[in-house]
C-alpha cells in the first residue's frame, strides 16, 4: 500500500463517521461501541485487580500462621518423638544463604487442650523463639500484647485469637491451663496467662491456634532428656544418718541408662556420699537422644552441703522443624528443591501449599474465573465491534459503491473500516482504564466496598494491580478485535458498486 493509499485511509476513516444532517447513526453507534469497549475493558482491570488481590492477602494470611516453606522429619507423626529435628542437624545459615531465601526461624508445634474453669477446647499451639518474625501477629493484634518469645524470661505467657477468646470467655491477663502429650504420651499440664488477644479473619485458622514461646514447647514435648540429682539429708533405710545421692531422669525415646563418672556408682541409686568428692551423671537412651549430664561435688568433712548443678536438659537442642519465607511466591518450588538439597536426607521440606491443598486448590480456581470474564468480555467487545462496523457499512453502502465505482481496491476500503474500529478501541480502552483503575484507586484509599469477613476471610475489596499483566491483556484484546474485523469488513467485497449506487 502505498503513502498515498494510506493517506487516504486515514482520511477516509476519520470521515466515516461524520455525520452533516445530525439524522444518521454513524455517531450513536460508534459511541455505543466505544462505551461497551470501556465496560469492558473496565470488568477486566477490576477483575484481574481483586482476584488478584484476594489471592495475595488470602495467602499472607496463611503464610503469616506458618511459612512458605518448612524443614521438618521426614517421618513425622508417625511414631513417637519423630515431630523433632535436631539443631545440630540443620545448617542455618547454609538456608539463609540460598538466594530467594528472606527468613528462617525455628518453631515448634503440637496439639493440645485449653481448659479453663467451665470449658475446654482443642488446639494447636505454636512455639516460636527469638528469631522469629513477629510482624504478622503485631499488625493483627487486637488487645494486650505479644508473649515473650526469647528464653531470657520463663514467663508463662500465651496469645490466643478473638475467636477463642469469645468461645472460652478469655481476657487479657486471665490464667488458663494449657495440657499438652509429650513424645510418650503423657499429658503434661501447665498454667498460663492470656498476655494478648490476636485476629487475622481465617476462622478456620483463628479458631485453631495459639502462640507462646518455644523453650515452653521444647520443656512440655519431652523431646530431649531431663537428669535431675537429689540428695537425701536423712539417708535411707540400710544406712541411716548418712546423706545420699539420687538420680532422676525423664525423656527420652527408650529405656534409660545412667552412667557415672569420678565414681564406681552403677544406675539410679541412692548412692552413698562420704569424705569428698565429684561425681558426673551422663544420661542416655541408646543414643536415639542427645544425652543430659548433672554434677554434684561434696565436701562432707567440711561439713558443707552437697552441690548439685544441672545442664538444664537436651530439650533445647531440638525444635519442630525451621520456617522459612521466600522472596517470590512464584520461584516457591525452585526454592523447595533448593532447601532439599540443603538439608540431610532424613529430614523432608514441605511448602504451604502441600499443608493446605484445598485452599490452595481454591485460589487456583478463581483464576479460571478471571480467565472466563476475559474471554466474555472479549467475545462482547468482538460481537459489539462487528455490529457496530456492519451498520455503518450499511449506512455508508452508497459510499462504498462509490469508491468502488472510482477505482479504490477492496484491500484500502477494508482496511478503512477496519481503522475505524481500531480507533473505537483504543478510546473505548482509554476510558476504560480510567474508569477501571479509577475505581481501583478509590477502593485502595478508602476501602469503600466491604465484606464479611465470616465469609470472604478478609474485611474489605483487596486490590492488587499488576500492571505488567493488565497490558499484556489489553494489548491481547486490541489485537484479537482488531484481527476479527477483517471478518464484517469482507462485506465490502461481496458489494457490487452499480447495486451499491442505487441502495437507499
Amino acid at each position: 500500500m502505498s503513502k498515498r493509499t494510506r493517506s487516504a485511509v486515514r482520511f477516509l476513516a476519520r470521515r466515516m463517521t461524520v455525520d452533516p444532517t445530525g439524522q444518521g447513526i454513524a455517531r450513536p453507534v460508534v459511541r455505543m461501541a466505544q462505551a461497551g469497549v470501556a465496560v469492558g475493558v473496565a470488568l477486566i482491570i477490576l477483575s484481574l485487580a481483586i482476584v488478584q488481590g484476594f489471592q495475595r492477602d488470602v495467602r499472607s494470611l496463611v503464610v503469616g500462621f506458618g511459612s512458605h516453606l518448612r524443614v521438618v522429619a521426614a517421618d513425622q507423626g508417625r511414631s513417637q518423638g519423630t515431630d523433632r529435628v535436631a539443631w545440630a542437624d540443620v545448617d542455618t545459615a547454609a538456608l539463609r544463604a540460598i538466594p530467594g531465601i528472606e527468613q528462617v526461624q525455628a518453631f515448634a508445634q503440637r496439639p493440645a487442650i485449653l481448659e479453663t474453669a467451665e470449658e475446654v477446647e482443642g488446639v494447636v499451639v505454636k512455639g516460636l523463639g527469638a528469631d522469629a518474625d513477629t510482624t504478622f501477629l503485631r499488625q493483627r493484634l487486637k488487645a494486650g500484647k505479644l508473649p515473650d518469645f526469647s528464653a531470657a524470661t520463663q514467663a508463662m505467657e500465651l496469645l490466643v485469637s478473638a475467636e477463642q477468646a469469645r468461645t472460652l470467655s478469655l481476657a487479657v491477663g486471665q490464667r488458663v491451663r494449657l495440657l499438652l502429650a509429650n513424645a510418650n504420651g503423657e499429658m503434661r499440664p501447665r498454667v498460663f496467662s492470656i498476655s494478648g488477644i490476636y485476629e487475622t479473619g481465617l476462622q478456620e485458622f483463628d479458631a485453631e491456634y495459639v502462640f507462646c514461646g518455644l523453650h515452653h514447647l521444647q520443656q512440655l514435648s519431652g523431646w530431649g532428656i531431663q537428669a535431675r540429682l537429689q540428695v537425701l539429708d536423712d539417708g535411707v533405710d540400710d544406712l541411716p544418718g548418712v546423706r545420699h545421692v539420687m538420680a532422676r531422669a525423664n525423656g527420652g525415646q527408650g529405656r534409660l541408662a545412667y552412667r557415672w563418672s569420678g565414681v564406681d556408682w552403677r544406675g539410679e541409686g541412692p548412692h552413698p556420699l562420704q569424705g569428698s568428692g565429684e561425681a558426673m551423671l551422663v544420661v542416655s537412651d541408646g543414643g536415639e537422644t542427645i544425652s543430659d549430664t548433672a554434677w554434684v561435688t561434696w565436701d562432707l568433712e567440711g561439713m558443707e552441703d552437697p552441690e548439685v548443678r544441672l545442664a538444664g536438659g537436651s530439650h533445647g537442642q531440638y525444635v519442630g522443624g525451621f520456617e522459612m519465607r521466600v522472596r517470590d511466591y512464584g520461584a516457591l518450588w525452585t526454592m523447595a528443591d533448593s532447601v532439599f538439597f540443603a538439608v540431610p536426607y532424613a529430614l523432608d521440606v514441605r511448602s504451604v501449599v502441600d499443608d493446605h491443598p484445598e485452599l490452595f486448590q481454591w485460589l487456583a480456581m478463581l483464576d479460571l474465573n478471571v480467565e472466563l470474564i476475559i474471554g466474555l468480555m472479549v467475545l462482547i467487545a468482538i460481537l459489539n465491534m462487528a455490529s457496530a462496523l456492519l451498520l455503518l457499512m450499511l449506512e455508508r453502502t452508497r459510499s462504498i459503491g462509490l469508491l468502488k465505482a472510482v477505482g479504490m481496491a477492496d484491500g484500502p476500503l477494508m482496511g478503512v473500516f477496519v481503522r475505524l474500529a481500531v480507533r473505537i478501541l483504543l478510546r473505548g480502552l482509554l476510558w476504560g482504564n480510567l474508569i477501571g483503575f479509577g475505581v481501583a484507586w478509590l477502593q485502595l484509599e478508602t476501602g469503600w466496598i466491604t465484606l464479611d469477613a465470616r465469609s470472604y476471610y478478609l474485611s474489605e475489596v483487596p486490590i492488587h494491580l499488576d500492571f505488567a499483566q493488565i497490558a499484556w491483556v489489553e494489548a491481547m484484546i486490541l489485537g484479537v478485535c482488531a484481527v476479527a474485523m477483517f471478518l464484517p469488513a469482507r462485506f465490502i467485497a461481496r458489494l457490487d458498486p452499480v447495486e451499491a449506487l442505487r441502495f437507499d
